[in-house]
């Protein structure tokens, strides 16, 4: 098997042990009553809300309210049964047997293909998450059921269905064998209390079975159609979890608090941005907390028409049926679902020494780039949560909030953006070489220049890892080119985008109207100055790297130039040109265009620009003299 090594900070993970905190409570004060027995039917390994579930689940464990008898693995593959060992390890339950489906849906669709956790190493060759089992020993899933449910009490367990049903189907087409005289539906009748699905959409006009139910639609039909009338089904249709968004920006700062986590390493490795939502978390908290955590229908009954991809589920009322669903509630009832599987991820059970998300006292220059030092793992783990496939210098500044970073204040965090910048790089290329693509494209030019709108226009964001922006400084051009050959990016294309001064002055005051950040006509100036010679520089430096120059001028829209166009592009801002940046800067301040608590940052430090002439100068007062005057009158009012 091809290792597949993970740069984390080598010494942290070479001396870390996972030991079971004991005696720890996770905080549900429901009343004492004996723990639910349970068995967990779920295909691990594809969408997120399982990670959840389960996560959920060892913490009602701790709790006393639940007595998980196994957890039965209805997708093929036995990484996926590895993984639940490398969950159930991690979080203190090493001995909850697990049972894996052998003859089930073939290769069926990966939303997220993150069962690849369990190839992931340490840089000194150890696994990174330890595991405990050999899947060829696993018992198959549906006989795992015959054993469990012969040794359980009558009309005692529940089943929580969270994934297909194909090894209730086989349990249900089974006869007697060596753990019971019964064959599998009377046996399911006899011990089974209860049993918790997700599944169906029964408040518009489609009916629609949902993804469950439709990949393995024949075994589907027959679990509805045998499922003893004794045992009361819950259903928890697809549109109760659609208004349940528990994004990659809110998981990674819940997990901010350890280095390592193995949600943690599916939310920075995968791309999880694919629409998921905590659909089957609402099972666990149902068949955990009862009935009082939803609005449920009235009774009824439920009829499976196997359609393969179409297949319906239609809900009859009946007072004397077995079978209810969850209602969809308002956006304040997902909001607080959301919140608690939130309370149950941030639950710390492996602290790190330091925290991201905690406002600290300023923090600028190398006192920044220190905290960075010290947390740079966890800071590039949040930005991977939600980058796809784009870096961005802007958006990577953006997590110094805590520390002071306005927007306004860049030049005191260059030094700690470029080495997180580049920490980012290195894991992002690495991502990219692990799902199969090799190709680099990096943007750059001024800011507020076009570079977004013309990712978005020109299909740049194709790319396998796009820079969509590049630090200032010296070298660094070269150092991510360089890093990306050395890794083994061989496709590199470098689109250099131009646009006049004014045009970026007008952008940016637009932008700093949508965001409430602004550069300062001072550091504006400044950062359009630098591009001057980077494009003779990189030809000279990078003669055989694909150069791709776009031309936004006037805002015009992004269009395709020659090299030779863009040899041409002018870098230089004149004294006339200051005067009219000036102007501009006042007609705006006189508009009203900016917010009144912007405009000390929208205009930066005036009389520090470079080729300020007697004109400018008197523009200059002008307009220092107009934002006094509005902050007196804003301030007396």
């Amino acid at each position: 098997m091809k290792r597949i090594i993970i740069s984390l900070l080598a010494f942290t993970l070479n001396s870390l042990t996972i030991t079971h905190a004991q005696g720890i409570s996770y905080g549900n004060y429901h009343q004492l009553r004996q723990p639910v027995p349970m068995i967990l039917d779920t295909d691990f390994g594809s969408c997120t809300d399982d990670l959840f579930s389960l996560v959920m689940l060892y913490h009602y464990i701790e709790d006393g309210m639940v007595d998980l008898k196994g957890i039965i693995v209805d997708r093929e593959g036995d990484r996926n049964a590895v993984l639940v060992d490398i969950f159930n390890r991690y979080y203190g339950h090493p001995d909850i047997p697990i049972a894996l489906e052998r003859n089930g849906v073939k290769n069926p669709f990966d939303f997220i293909p993150y069962s690849r956790l369990v190839d992931f190493r340490k840089p000194d060759g150890e696994w990174l998450y330890p595991r405990s089992i050999d899947p060829a020993t696993l018992p198959e899933g549906y006989k795992f059921y015959r054993k469990l449910l012969s040794e359980a009490d009558d009309n005692s367990v529940v089943v929580v269905a969270i994934g297909m049903m194909t090894c209730l189907s086989q349990l249900f087409e089974s006869g007697a064998d060596e753990f019971s005289p019964l064959d599998g539906v009377e046996l399911f009748g006899l011990k089974v209390k209860s049993v918790y699905v997700q599944a169906g959409h029964f408040d518009g006009n489609d009916n629609f079975s949902g993804y469950n139910m439709r990949t393995a639609s024949a075994a589907a039909a027959v679990f509805y159609d045998r499922l003893p009338s004794n045992v009361d089904l819950v259903l928890s249709p697809t549109n109760v979890g659609e208004m349940m968004d528990y994004t990659s920006e809110d998981i990674l700062a819940d997990l901010s608090y350890t280095v390592l986590h193995p949600i943690k390493t599916v939310y920075t490795q995968f791309d999880c941005e694919v629409g998921q939502r905590m659909w089957d978390t609402n099972c666990v908290v149902n068949a955990v907390l009862g009935d009082g955590e939803y609005n449920l229908s009235p009774r009824g009954r439920v009829k499976y028409i196997d359609r393969g991809e179409a297949s319906q589920m239609v809900f009859t009322p009946d007072p004397d049926g077995n079978a209810r669903y969850q209602l969809p509630g308002d956006s304040y009832f997902a909001a607080e679902k959301v919140m608690d599987i939130r309370r149950h991820t941030r639950m710390n059970r492996y602290p790190a020494s330091c925290s991201i998300e905690a406002p600290q006292v300023q923090l600028t220059g190398a006192d920044a780039a220190e905290w960075v030092r010290q947390r740079m793992d966890q800071l590039t783990d949040k930005y991977l949560g939600a980058a796809g496939n784009k870096l961005d210098p802007g958006e990577v500044l953006s997590l110094f909030r805590p520390l002071g970073f306005t927007g306004t204040n860049a030049s005191d965090y260059s030094e700690a953006g470029l080495l997180l910048y580049m920490n980012i790089f290195d894991r992002m290329v690495q991502k990219a070489l692990r799902e199969g693509v090799s190709d680099l494209t990096i943007v750059m030019g001024p800011p507020s220049s076009g570079k977004s709108t013309a990712v978005r226009h020109l299909g740049l964001d194709k790319s396998g890892l796009i820079c969509d922006g590049v630090p200032e400084g010296d070298g660094v051009l070269a150092a991510i080119v360089n890093g990306a050959r050395k890794q083994g990016m061989d496709v590199i294309t470098v689109v250099p985008v131009y646009n006049d001064i004014h045009s970026c002055l007008k952008n940016s005051l637009g932008q700093g109207r949508a965001t409430g950040r602004y550069d300062g006509l001072d550091k504006l100036i400044e950062a359009y100055r630098g591009n001057e010679g980077q494009l003779q520089k990189l030809h000279r430096e990078f003669p055989d790297i694909a150069i791709r120059p776009v031309d936004c001028s006037g805002n015009r829209g992004p269009r395709p130039a020659s090299s030779a166009q863009a040899l041409k592009w002018r870098y230089k801002v004149s004294t006339a040109d200051i005067d009219g940046l000036l102007t501009a800067l006042l007609s705006a301040v006189n508009n009203g265009e900016i917010g009144l608590s912007s405009l000390r940052a929208a205009a930066g430090d005036l009389y520090s620009i470079p080729g300020l002439g007697s004109k400018g100068r008197t523009i200059a007062d002008t307009v220092n003299a107009r934002i006094d005057e509005a902050l007196k009158d804003y301030i007396q009012r």
